[in-house]
């Protein structure tokens, strides 16, 4: 049960730390009005340079592990962009979209935070994926394929046990945030991840 209540602080926190970055979060009391989330500028590229991307994310984020890269896209997503985070070595984001960035489906790993919830009219439950339990929130039960997330914990490490500026952790936390998508597309997303190959 603590592990649970340890999963749903830190990945609640850490979806609604991406989509109030893109513009679609927020972390004040008041529910938010459900609205299109854009995604954060950066640079695009196309599907077929993700690779390439992964293998630069293995290079430079050398405090988590496993890193975990999906081998199921869902369709329609065809443009990459790898956000850098402040802290390259401890996590990253993988973002997928389509052509016009209004479907899009998003990867982080070592990301927490406080628990929140968007508003009255989402949903919240836990799942099994991977043989682990993971919770799954909709933030509009009203919009199947609207803004949704998954977060689970990794058995792994994340951080480095002679840092203490960095956590030192037999797992690493995940999470998977989504538009346009549905709950299926998440969980198979989720299942078929594979550790990158260095």
């Amino acid at each position: 049960m603590r592990r649970r209540a340890l999963l749903l602080a830190g990945g609640l926190g850490a979806a609604a730390l991406l989509l109030a970055s893109c513009g679609g979060g927020d972390a004040a009391p008041a529910p938010p009005v459900a609205t299109p989330t854009p995604l954060p500028a950066g640079q695009w590229t196309s599907l077929w340079d993700a690779d390439a991307l992964w293998q630069q994310i293995a290079e430079s984020t050398a405090l988590v592990n496993p890193i975990l890269r999906p081998t199921y896209i869902p369709a329609g997503l065809t443009e990459v962009q790898w956000l850098v985070s402040e802290e390259p070595l401890l996590r990253f984001t993988f973002v997928y979209a389509d052509a016009r960035h209004e479907k899009w489906l998003s990867l982080t790993a070592g990301q927490v935070g406080p628990a929140t919830l968007s508003s009255p009219r989402s949903h919240q439950e836990q799942v099994v994926i991977r043989s682990t339990y993971a919770t799954y929130q909709l933030y509009d039960e009203d919009k199947p394929s609207g803004n949704a997330w998954l977060v689970w914990q990794e058995s792994g490490r994340w951080g480095a046990p002679d840092d203490p500026a960095v956590p030192n952790l037999d797992h690493v936390p995940y999470y998977i945030a989504s538009r346009g998508l549905s709950r299926d597309d998440l969980s198979k997303t989720a299942d078929s991840l594979k550790p990158v190959e260095e």
